[in-house]
């Protein structure tokens, strides 16, 4: 004997129990609460409970012309800001009644220029896209073609071309030097990454220089790490050792941080007492580290980059926005 076919539940289904129009129903299922009572809104999400009512978001999405789709292009996934950064984004979506998805590029412009394309080739309404500094003039052809994109941290174009988010960096690491010179400290080297073309790196290695002058009236201490050997990093070290004065370091990110981490512990040289350390971002093993930290909103700039970029589906001519989110420090016994 045949089983019975399982009906499909339909929105007239779900408008039928609840006593409503399919169009509040429509209305309910893509967020726009506006003319709809809390009673409305918690009978529905009730029923759809209940009766398991799953909306067919490509069939949606094909009638809107969206596909309620939101890209997410990272430069480095296993870097832990990339990680909070990308829950932030997902979270934001879901919230919105979008799903997210991901392609991580290892910092490598053709890798991100294919997972663009591939992107846009499925139709997403979106993208959201961490950069690897190295593709100027295809994002400039996506500005030129007016392709919904938000770019993360890593903003692009100065003034920007295209929707951009970061944090306020200049002002982080003049509180962070302030708080050295507070703690005693005489000599700040800047430990980085190379800076490339990133916007971040620079913004960051351009504020030492000008608050190492204003604060501490040094020439600059900066040590680029063009790799991460641990025989690289303890001769960088070592040579800022050699200055004289009660001496600090100020990583750029929390990936320097812990190279550097890891090569005081091997040269033997601890903290606070023979070096002070500080860091930019605030990882949660930072605080087994005791590590003085400026904290990054990561997880907020990745949901506003989202509220930014559904506006900006919506209203495609909207001029391009550079927003800047504030930073806090984190006091621990490193410095």
């Amino acid at each position: 004997m045949k089983r019975a076919k399982k009906e499909t539940i339909t929105i007239a289904d779900i408008a039928r129990q609840a006593n409503v129009s399919t169009t509040t129903i429509s209305r309910y299922l893509n967020g726009k609460y506006e003319y709809m009572s809390e009673q409305s809104r918690e009978k529905i999400a009730r029923i759809i409970k209940e009766t398991g009512y799953r909306p067919n978001k490509m069939a949606r999405g094909l009638k809107m012309q969206q596909s309620r789709v939101i890209g997410f292009v990272v430069a480095d996934i296993a870097n832990p800001f990339s990680s909070i950064l990308a829950k932030g984004i997902n979270d934001a979506c879901r919230k919105a009644g979008y799903s997210m998805t991901l392609a991580n590029t290892d910092e490598d412009p053709a890798l991100e220029r294919n997972a663009i394309r591939s992107m846009l080739d499925q139709r997403v309404d979106g993208i959201v896209i961490h950069q690897c500094g190295e593709n100027k003039e295809f994002f400039e052809s996506l500005a030129h073609e007016q392709i919904a994109a938000v770019f993360a941290e890593r903003p692009f174009g100065n003034p920007p071309l295209l929707d951009s988010f970061r944090t306020q960096d200049n002002l982080a690491v003049h509180q962070m030097l302030l708080y050295m010179k507070q703690r005693g400290f005489e000599r700040i080297g800047y430990f980085t990454a190379p800076l490339k073309h990133l916007d971040t790196r620079i913004r960051r290695s351009r504020a030492y220089h000008e608050y190492s002058q204003e604060i501490f009236g040094q020439e600059p201490l900066e040590y680029i790490l063009t790799s991460e050997q641990p025989v690289l990093v303890q001769s960088r070290i070592r040579e800022f050792l050699a200055q004289p004065g009660r001496k600090a370091i100020l990583t750029a990110n929390g990936v320097v941080t812990l190279n550097v981490l890891k090569a005081l512990k091997t040269m033997q040289v601890s903290y606070p007492d023979d070096i002070g350390v500080g860091s930019f971002d605030d990882w949660d093993w930072m605080e087994l580290a005791d590590i003085t930290a400026i904290h990054q909103p990561s997880y907020e700039l990745g949901a506003a980059c989202v509220s930014r970029l559904i506006e900006r589906i919506q209203k495609p001519d909207l001029p391009p926005l550079l927003q800047e989110l504030p930073c806090s420090l984190t006091l621990r016994n490193s410095l």
